[in-house]
C-alpha cells in the first residue's frame, strides 16, 4: 500500500464544501482511504492578477492504486466539480494535485512525482506539515519542514492560521 499526498486548492463557488465532497469521493475510491487533512488555509494568489484568495490544504492517503489511475481519479473528481483548464494558473473551483506518493520519483507526460513547484510554495508545504513534517523530498534529501522554515526565514510572511474542515 502506498502512502500519497493530494494538495486541494480552489477559488471559485464553495470551496469548502467541494474540499470536503472531493476528500469523501477520495475516501470512497477503490483500495483508498483518506488518513488525516491537514488544516485549510486562505492563500492570496499564484497567476493572473484579479483572482479572488484560494483555500490550500493537503490530505494524506492510503492507496493500492498506481500511480496513473490515482491521477485519472483526481482528475475526475475536479470535472466533476466544474474544473475548467482554460488558462495556466486560472481561477478554479477544484485542483487536486498529487505532491507525492511514498518516496517515488516518476516523470512522465502526464505525471511528475514529486509535484515539481511543491517545495516553493508555502500553500503546499504549510498544509504537508500538519501531517508529515518529517516527509523527505527524495532527489533534495531535504524534509518539508525543513524547506518551509527556510522560505519563512527568506523572509516570506507566514500563512495565518489554519481551520479545521
Amino acid at each position: 500500500m502506498s502512502r500519497a499526498f493530494i494538495a486541494f486548492g480552489g477559488n471559485l463557488g464553495d470551496v469548502k464544501n467541494a474540499f470536503i465532497s472531493a476528500r469523501n469521493q477520495i475516501d470512497a475510491l477503490p483500495q483508498t482511504h483518506v488518513v488525516a487533512s491537514s488544516l485549510l488555509y486562505r492563500t492570496p494568489p499564484v497567476g493572473p492578477a484579479g483572482q479572488p484568495d484560494y483555500l490550500n490544504a493537503v490530505v494524506s492517503l492510503e492507496t493500492e492504486l498506481a500511480p496513473l489511475p490515482l491521477l485519472e481519479a483526481m482528475q475526475a473528481i475536479e470535472t466533476g466539480h466544474g474544473r475548467v483548464r482554460s488558462e495556466q494558473w486560472g481561477a478554479r473551483t477544484l485542483d487536486l494535485d498529487i505532491i507525492a506518493i511514498n518516496g517515488e520519483i516518476i516523470d512522465s507526460e502526464q505525471l511528475a512525482v514529486p509535484h515539481p513547484l511543491m517545495f516553493d510554495r508555502q500553500f503546499v508545504l504549510r498544509p504537508l506539515c500538519d501531517l508529515a513534517p518529517e516527509w523527505q523530498h527524495p532527489e533534495l534529501k531535504q524534509t518539508a519542514a525543513e524547506r518551509l522554515q527556510e522560505i519563512m526565514a527568506a523572509g516570506e510572511p507566514p500563512l495565518p492560521g489554519g481551520e479545521a474542515w
